[in-house]
């Protein structure tokens, strides 16, 4: 029987052309015999329809594609969708791949031997911007050299390890995630629109994986259309806020659903401060040039995390610490 790989791509797009580069990567795979590969594509209520890229698509043997429709719900609602549309009886793998982002054609062969030696979840590297996405992050520098052209490696982890790393740090990349479908098919996405439904999605499947594995070559490139998380970054954008409640809505799941030892708990104890530290800091910038926003954010807190403001007192006097943290690094040079 085929292995069969499912590649689940939300889409919600304003430009034209975007999600046919996304899909014809998929096609683009080197992949041996024996695999069968479905591409579901779920409309996110995008303004601009997918059939515009896809409409006269037709993918060769052994591809084929299903359009799915739903509600705006941003991107971690959408893979939900093509999520439940599977049926783990009638799918080995599943792969994920934002419709802004394109795959290098060996992505799915790695990805299939990795899994194949016993890994439940598989990640590679891929390019942000001009850099790889692994050298953000200090376990994966200290591992490995992950500099663009590097000599690629392959390295398998225990659950457990990957479990701690990626409580603190969200190292894979969506786009280059592959896992083993039936034993894990209850997992879904969180319901956070701008950050943390991934990481927690990783967090869980290395918890319940004995072993996950992943590789430092460069196996995709990240692309520059709609994108909820980055537009989210800017500190004049309207929903940073909402990026940083979903932050801490995330480290409250986190200690709510696992069973987390001391050290784990400080870790994402810092992590909750630092974003506490943050929103405070922009809601008091933006009494200023956006009181409503403050408003709202304000309220939102007290409806999903009225808990919050048992540490508000402590985190309003951190401010001026950082502050000064912000301006340092405001003022060392982008290389």
């Amino acid at each position: 029987m085929n292995t069969r790989i499912a590649v689940v791509i939300p889409y919600f797009q304003r430009e034209p052309g975007i999600l046919r580069r996304a899909v014809d990567s998929v096609i683009a795979q080197n992949l041996p015999g024996g695999f069968d590969v479905k591409i579901v594509v779920v409309d996110d209520e995008s303004p601009l329809s997918p059939q515009n890229d896809l409409r006269d698509l037709d993918p060769p043997s052994p591809y084929s594609i299903v359009v799915l429709n739903r509600s705006n719900g941003g991107p971690g609602a959408a893979r939900n969708t093509g999520l439940d549309h599977l049926d783990p009886a009638e799918t080995d793998l599943v792969a994920f791949l934002d419709s802004d982002d394109v795959w290098f054609s060996g992505h799915l062969r790695q990805a299939v031997a990795a899994l194949a030696d016993g890994a439940d979840f598989y990640f590679a590297n891929s390019m942000h911007d001009s850099v790889t996405s692994f050298s953000y992050y200090e376990y994966m520098t200290k591992n490995h050299d992950v500099r663009v052209g590097a000599q690629p490696e392959s390295r398998s982890i225990s659950g457990n390890e990957a479990f701690n790393e990626f409580l603190v740090h969200c190292i894979p990349h969506t786009s280059n995630v592959v896992y083993k479908f039936p034993p894990h098919s209850d997992v879904r996405f969180a319901r956070l629109r701008r950050t943390g439904e991934d990481q927690l999605f990783w967090i869980t499947l290395a918890k319940r994986s004995g072993k996950v594995s992943y590789s430092t070559a460069v196996m995709g490139s990240r692309g520059e259309g709609v994108s909820v998380y980055r537009e989210a970054l800017a500190w004049d954008s309207v929903n940073a806020p909402d990026r940083l409640i979903d932050g801490l809505v995330f480290r409250d799941t986190l200690a709510t659903i696992f069973d987390l030892d001391s050290t784990q708990r400080r870790l994402s104890e810092q992590e909750a401060q630092a974003t506490r530290d943050h929103l405070v800091f922009l809601c008091l910038r933006n009494l200023r040039y956006r009181p409503l926003a403050t408003l709202r954010a304000a309220l939102r807190i007290s409806r999903e995390l009225p808990s919050f403001w048992l540490h508000f007192p402590k985190t309003c006097l951190r401010v001026p610490a950082h502050y000064r943290t912000f301006k340092t690094q405001a003022a060392v040079p982008q290389l």
